[in-house]
């Protein structure tokens, strides 16, 4: 599905709510199914969402989109907020992130490649779903006052998965497996719509350059630190800036030349990261074994070979991920982002909604769009 919305953020959340009601309204309740099964009551788990309304940790812009987005959905804003704030403390994202820049690819443009993963559960049933996974959708949204920008969420959130703005700054995220993830128990109530999604959204909404992305994100997450740990990538035709982030704890790699990649671990913040996780690892050795051997002649069509990849696999230690068992991490979209270094508005960013090996191929799989 791909929806077009534009105007003020009461607008574009309307339209996405109303656009999108069917397959909001399926989230939800499969949301609603898998708390439940876990023992967590409705009205439990809405007195939390209450708390983090009260403590102001959500932004006035987050919450009016959100409002916007329940009523032409048709569904209470509070089952909205739960799943926003928590759906990613069940599922989280397992994602794989590959960066090369224009001395490292054939034309000279800039290319990032996201892969973007998410573990099933059985559920997620129903025709909207596939093997108990959810469904990726593409939007595309002109902010009143803002950029442009085309991205991949999931029906009902807020948050991006990855995406690219008309001035050419492209975005994506992963959460890093640390063992201080493993080792704390989240509070429910101190969780903020502020986080990865969130920063990544405005970031592409709101800066020309991916400097003053990571800065505006960074200016955030100093006064309120990630919910859990992870990267965020902003990249440009000059230069790429990865933010890692922990409970107490920043981190900034910036260059201008070169490749670069992201699973879920940390490559500055290492001493950070879960010695017991050897998929983030893998999948990070394999993806800059792809890049160095190809640096120099890096194309758009070999990213799309790259996000296919099922060395170590296929499976959870493949960037192309699936297996036979629904609860193992599976890639559920990828976006190869071509950042024109000549003409930034003329930038294209491929998505493919599935399988990485299959939907790449498929020729309703996948689709290209630009800012022209």
């Amino acid at each position: 599905m791909l929806i077009f919305a534009e105007g003020d953020v009461y607008e574009r959340g309307s339209t996405v709510g109303r656009e999108a009601r069917n397959q909001i309204k399926q989230n939800i309740e499969n949301f609603t199914a898998l708390y439940t099964s876990r023992g967590i009551s409705r009205t439990s788990l809405f007195n939390k969402v209450g708390k983090v309304r009260k403590s102001g940790n959500i932004p006035e812009e987050c919450l009016l989109y959100l409002e916007a987005m329940a009523q032409n959905a048709s569904i209470k804003l509070n089952d909205l907020l739960a799943y926003n704030l928590y759906i990613n403390l069940f599922h989280p994202d397992e994602c794989t992130v590959l960066i090369a820049m224009r001395d490292s690819t054939k034309d000279g443009d800039v290319l990032v490649l996201k892969n973007s993963d998410k573990i099933g559960s059985e559920k997620l049933v129903g025709d909207k779903y596939y093997n108990h996974k959810e469904i990726n959708v593409v939007i595309a949204e002109k902010p009143e006052n803002g950029y442009a920008f085309i991205a991949v969420a999931a029906a009902g959130e807020i948050s991006i998965k990855m995406g690219l703005n008309e001035k050419g700054v492209a975005t994506g995220s992963n959460i890093s497996r640390t063992w201080e993830l493993k080792q704390k128990k989240v509070d429910l109530t101190g969780l903020r719509a502020l986080d990865r999604g969130w920063l990544m959204r405005e970031g592409v909404s709101k800066n020309s350059t991916a400097r003053n992305a990571a800065t505006t994100a960074l200016n955030n997450l100093i006064a309120n630190p990630m919910s859990t740990p992870g990267n965020i990538e902003f990249v440009d035709s000059e230069e790429a800036v990865i933010i890692e982030g922990s409970y107490d704890r920043l981190a900034v790699q910036k260059t201008g030349t070169g490749v670069l990649a992201r699973s879920n671990r940390f490559v500055i913040l290492e001493s950070l990261n879960d010695n017991e996780d050897v998929s983030s690892y893998v999948r990070y050795i394999r993806a800059m074994q792809l890049l160095n051997k190809n640096k120099g002649q890096i194309t758009e069509d070999m990213m799309i070979t790259f996000s296919q990849d099922h060395e170590n696999g296929p499976g959870p230690n493949s960037i192309c991920r699936h297996g036979y068992d629904f609860r193992e991490e599976t890639s559920l979209s990828a976006a190869v982002m071509k950042i024109n270094v000549s003409d930034p508005s003329s930038s294209t960013i491929h998505v493919c909604l599935g399988k990485p090996c299959h939907a790449w191929r498929a020729k309703d799989g996948n689709i290209k769009l630009n800012f022209k």
